[in-house]
């Protein structure tokens, strides 16, 4: 299975970083300790858009790498990455697919086992089980929270996820508390972290739309986000050409009250989007 993604030697910033991951290869679910405080009134923040290859670890952490060494020399804080940015989530023109033999994969995909990261195969897995994951990495390296995607978005990922079994995950950062989700989790975890307190959720994406993503980013999701009170950090996947369908591009940075604060002004390649937000301490 691949690696984390945590390199040395860049200025101190929190990584959230994507990859999917077995059960087997999992540490229990500690309990995040408190980062010590700092005094600061406003942190810069980053939002990585970028493509990734299905399968293509190594190249994909090097790209990766390059842009979170980018956005930490620019003074970001805090660093989110896409959707299952390292192990990629779908190939750039959505026709193949990670499957796990014996879960259903639909039609319109060629499926591709997670087991091997770059041949497909059909050999049977026993007793494993993939989930959606993502990692927040404190300035240190370590890794302060865990989550597990709780909503599988059905029609790609039924054929290789397993819902989350970690439930809501946050950690207590020197600038506020966060909470972690991912993509088609919006739908319903926003109302399971409001009781949380959270001053930013955290959110990797890799958006599949059939109307306009505009739409989507710039105009339902903030309305969505304004009755919950917290910054919300996107960062969406994009494509290194044009593709017949939508949904990549448009990473952004959205206010407690739904404003836009920052967006991606590309579709194709890497852009890092940054902003300058007030600290809850």
């Amino acid at each position: 299975m691949p690696r984390s993604l945590f390199t040395a030697n860049y200025p101190p910033h929190f990584l959230l970083g994507l990859l999917f991951s077995l059960a087997a290869g999992c540490s229990p679910r500690q309990t995040a300790a408190r980062a010590q405080p700092q005094a600061s009134t406003a942190v810069k923040v980053a939002a990585i858009q970028c493509s990734s290859g299905l399968g293509a670890v190594e190249p994909n952490r090097e790209k990766l790498t390059a842009l979170i060494r980018q956005a930490a020399d620019g003074g970001a804080k805090i660093i989110v990455l896409p959707e299952a940015a390292i192990t990629g989530y779908l190939s750039q023109d959505l026709k193949e697919n990670w499957h796990v033999a014996g879960l259903p994969l639909d039609a319109a995909f060629r499926g591709r086992d997670p087991s091997d990261e770059t041949e497909s195969s059909a050999t049977p897995q026993q007793d494993v089980a993939y989930f959606n994951t993502v990692c927040l990495a404190s300035p240190e390296g370590k890794l302060v929270a865990h989550y597990r995607k709780l909503n599988p978005w059905p029609y790609p990922e039924k054929s290789w996820a397993t819902p989350g079994d970690r439930g809501i995950q946050t950690f207590d950062t020197e600038f506020g508390r966060v909470g972690l989700a991912i993509c088609f989790d919006i739908h319903t975890i926003l109302e399971a972290y409001e009781g949380e307190k959270l001053w930013a959720l955290l959110y990797p994406i890799a958006w599949v739309d059939e109307e306009h993503p505009a739409d989507w980013f710039w105009h339902r999701l903030p309305k969505r986000l304004a009755k919950f009170n917290h910054y919300l950090i996107g960062a969406n996947w994009s494509v290194d050409q044009p593709q017949r369908w939508r949904g990549y591009g448009f990473s952004t940075i959205l206010s407690p009250s739904g404003e836009v604060i920052s967006t991606a002004k590309s579709l194709y390649g890497s852009e890092i989007i940054y902003a300058t937000i007030p600290t809850a301490k």
